[in-house]
């Protein structure tokens, strides 16, 4: 049974992020960009609707079980939280998610073979490794089709829906190009302010983890 995420203050280490107001102050909107074709790895960038980095990270090439440092600036001065593999296999791997501090905060853990194969679907795990959301792909149709037709995802871009429990908190749609892969990442507001540091990792980390699989 999944739980609702616990109501917790957000940690000293990742200064809350003021993320400009748009026309709906009831939804956070942030874009993640990683390049393609980088031989020594992926850098992924997340900014907010005004254009303000919030996140930024590398992430080395044939490197499975790698700690990846995430900061929210480019020369690296000011990290906010670090992700590291569990295990080598990427069909059915975990992900843990620290603090600054080394702490454990939530886990992502891909759902065995369907996902790598058919819908992509991955449990959401508080810091006791209990489910407390998943993110889903939008159908297992296209999924298929995306996965086995070429250039598919050009023209049937992934969306995924994030969800704490039973309720729909985010989505995430993808765009493709030859030279960048982009999350167009909509946020409710309410959520975003109280659990920032899950809420970026689980979009970085299917950002980097669809890279090494590309």
């Amino acid at each position: 049974m999944q739980q609702e995420p616990q109501s917790t203050e957000q940690s000293p280490q990742m200064p809350p992020v003021q993320a400009p107001v748009g026309p709906d102050p009831s939804k956070t909107h942030l874009q993640i960009a990683r390049q393609w074709g980088q031989l020594l790895g992926t850098n992924i960038r997340t900014h907010d609707s005004s254009g303000q980095l919030v996140c930024f990270a590398q992430s080395k090439a044939f490197k499975l079980k790698e700690q990846i440092i995430f900061y929210k600036d480019e020369a690296k001065t000011m990290p906010l939280f670090s992700t590291k593999a569990r295990n080598a296999i990427d069909i059915a791997a975990t992900y843990d998610m620290f603090d600054n501090n080394g702490t454990l905060f939530g886990s992502l853990r891909r759902k065995g073979l369907s996902s790598a194969f058919v819908q992509d679907q991955w449990l959401i795990l508080d810091a006791a490794g209990n489910q407390i959301g998943d993110v889903t792909e939008d159908s297992a149709l296209m999924g298929v089709i995306r996965r086995f037709v070429d250039f598919a995802a050009y023209f049937l871009p992934q969306v995924y829906s994030v969800k704490f429990g039973t309720t729909e908190v985010a989505q995430i749609k993808q765009k493709k190009n030859p030279l960048t892969v982009k999350y167009e990442y909509e946020i409710d507001t309410a959520t975003w302010q109280q659990y920032q540091m899950l809420l970026l990792a689980i979009v970085n980390m299917l950002g980097l983890i669809e890279a090494r699989q590309s």
